[in-house]
């Protein structure tokens, strides 16, 4: 117990010199600041949605859209990034030993605030406007025309930071001067967000008199900076436009409602890919999710969605964010949107075949295998049908887990649970259909061009692609060993087979049972790594159809003698659609799943495509795919292209 004793009081002696009773107040002042300025935010977002703002209202076209409110919806980043920095400043010995108050911090405040940073700010404002600045960096605030209190927070990452090191200035020079205390700092950026968020409310707060009065040249209104948003080069101030009245780019007009553009909306959808982020990189794929297009920029610099090691170094952050977004964000977000157009429509007047849309759920595929997440992500995933249905969307495509059998069953429980609630004009398909479909005639041609020729053993047997698989390599002639470790499972896929093709399908739960098989189709992550390499006997060719892949290009380094090849991929041509977020494949690549939802959809098939994978719908789905653009994509190998090698079968 002594040596216990002991060494806790090593570890409190060495504790480091910031790490204080002062330190406590501190971060607790911080946090109940951060979750005012939270409440702030929040309250004048409800006022700017009020009945009484729709009397004032400045700008009313065009109208606020999805993509806008997701657009803003990173203002939660700004605000983490804004008390990090805090920290950091605490952590550099600035904001110690703080007193409760000095009236004399109040003026200082105004002083530093109205000189240096309302000076800084114009002329940073302007460079911002400046084409290569504009384009590259604070376009993304003014793409929101019609403003809510969120566009005043919302900035791309850089822009963003430099605020946060622009609107630290006046309370660092307080704190120089020794006059700094925590009352005055608490209220200096309350009252900064008031002004900030409420600039951008989009209706006038202020009476008549201010408009008529010299305070009107003080201090801005939601009016005036209204101005910079439909006219960008005008009215550049902070919060006081001295400096735009100095310079010549004040305008003040009558405070009265106007439609400054026409009425925009959004494209209505025919379909949605409802997807998930896959690993925690991933999320920087999607600036929707990390919030910044300069992490999509960076990521997709070898133009490959791939763990890169830099990747790393953004950890502290992702987590963060993983678990924000997995828990407590919108549970999922409109990536993009982009037209469908069937093939041979080279014509500029050629009709778009459909609209369709990806969705992401934010939440890591990592999440759908931990039991506190399910209800949230099941919650999710129904919340999207709803919405789907609300807009017209025809039909709901699950993608990745969402339509894992622990989550829905292959969407079964969906269609159950909301039975009530959809209303016949929307319809989930998991597609799954097309998936066995592009699985089983990429094996075949494979066969036919003599890479294999015995029989098969694939994994995930008891899946709906593998039941499906199984049950089309019987009706060939096939003899197919069912890897699986519930046999009751493999005696219903049997029983569905015709009694003349049942003995084809063989029982397996050992690995060694695949000793004479040529062709390995892989279906789960699990057997994977060395215990899956090892089973497989040479000159095997292996087809792997799993997401994520239960081997990796080192294991299968220590196996020259194996073919590994992807499936469960289809191409597409960019003439028939160009999305710019490919769901983490190489640009003209998608998931076959994927494609079978847009084919549903094309086909116009008023029925749901959940549960199990009907047999019969196969070739009915393949002919389909072909006949909208999609084929075979080129041969490759965990995503990267490969020259197959010649036939080792004779």
């Amino acid at each position: 117990m002594e040596t216990i004793n002991s060494q806790i009081n090593t570890v409190l002696d060495n504790k480091p010199t910031w790490l204080t009773q002062d330190f406590a107040i501190y971060f607790t002042t911080m946090a109940a600041l951060w979750m005012t300025r939270v409440v702030l935010l929040k309250s004048l977002v409800r006022l700017g949605r009020s009945q009484y703002a729709e009397q004032y209202r400045i700008t009313k076209r065009p109208l606020i859209t999805d993509a806008q409110l997701e657009r803003e919806s990173v203002w939660v980043y700004g605000y983490f990034y804004d008390f990090m920095s805090f920290m950091l400043i605490y952590y550099l010995g600035m904001f110690r030993d703080m007193p409760l108050y000095i009236s004399e911090s109040i003026w200082w405040h105004f002083v530093f605030h109205a000189t240096v940073v309302e000076f800084v700010y114009y002329w940073f404002h302007r460079l911002l406007h400046v084409t290569w600045f504009y384009k590259n960096f604070h376009q993304y605030h003014h793409k929101s025309i019609n403003t809510e209190p969120t566009t005043g927070v919302s900035f791309e990452i850089a822009e963003r930071l430099s605020y946060t090191a622009l609107f630290a200035i006046a309370p660092l020079c307080v704190a120089l001067l020794g006059y700094q205390s925590y009352v005055t700092l608490f209220l200096y950026f309350c009252w900064f967000d008031v002004m900030n968020e409420g600039g951008h409310i989009n209706f006038e707060v202020l009476p008549e008199w201010f408009h008529k009065s010299p305070l009107r040249w003080v201090f801005y209104s939601p009016s005036f900076h209204s101005v910079h948003h439909t006219k960008f080069k005008k009215n550049y101030t902070l919060f006081m436009p001295w400096c735009d009245i100095l310079f010549g780019t004040a305008i003040y007009k009558d405070e009265k409602p106007q439609e400054l553009l026409p009425t925009r909306s959004e494209k209505k959808a025919d379909f949605v890919l409802l997807v998930h982020a896959g690993y925690m990189p991933s999320m920087l794929y999607s600036t929707k999710v990390n919030g910044h297009k300069y992490f999509v920029e960076l990521a997709n610099l070898k133009h490959k969605y791939e763990h890169q090691g830099w990747m790393y170094l953004l950890y502290p952050y992702l987590m963060v964010l993983s678990t924000y977004v997995g828990y407590f964000h919108k549970g999922y977000h409109n990536e993009e949107e982009f037209d469908f157009s069937l093939p041979h429509s080279d014509k500029p007047d050629a009709k778009k075949a459909a609209v369709g849309s990806t969705w992401i759920v934010r939440n890591l595929g990592a999440h759908y295998l931990i039991k506190s997440y399910k209800k949230t992500i099941i919650s999710r995933i129904e919340n999207a049908v709803l919405e789907a249905q609300e807009k017209g969307i025809k039909v709901v495509g699950l993608g990745n887990f969402n339509k894992a059998e622990w989550i829905n069953h292959g969407g079964l429980d969906i269609v159950e649970r909301l039975k009530d609630k959809l209303n016949g004009t929307t319809f989930i398909a998991h597609g799954d259909t097309l998936s066995a479909a592009s699985v089983f005639q990429y094996s075949m041609w494979l066969k036919e061009n003599n890479y294999w020729r015995k029989s098969v053993f694939i994994t995930g047997a008891t899946s709906k692609i593998g039941r499906a698989l199984c049950l089309q390599f019987a009706k060939k002639g096939i003899t197919v060993y069912m890897y699986s470790q519930v046999r009751a499972r493999y005696q219903e896929i049997v029983d569905e087979a015709a009694p003349e093709d049942q003995h084809l399908l063989i029982y397996s739960d050992n690995l060694a049972d695949g000793k004479n098989s040529d062709l390995w189709l892989t279906g789960k992550m699990i057997p994977a790594g060395k215990e899956l390499i090892n089973a497989i006997p040479k000159y095997a060719t292996i087809v792997n159809f799993a997401v994520p892949d239960p081997l990796t290009p080192k294991i299968l380094a220590t196996r020259p003698d194996l073919l590994h090849l992807d499936s469960g991929l289809l191409a597409y041509d960019h003439k028939v659609m160009s999305p710019k977020f490919t769901w983490l494949l190489p640009s003209g690549t998608i998931y076959a799943c994927l494609a079978g939802c847009i084919v549903h959809s094309l086909l116009g098939v008023q029925a749901h495509e959940v549960g199990p994978v009907i047999i019969d719908e196969m070739d009915k789905y393949w002919n389909a795919a072909q006949e909208f653009g999609f084929c075979t994509p080129p041969h490759s190998s965990f995503y990267n292209p490969i020259t197959l090698p010649p036939p080792r079968l004779v």
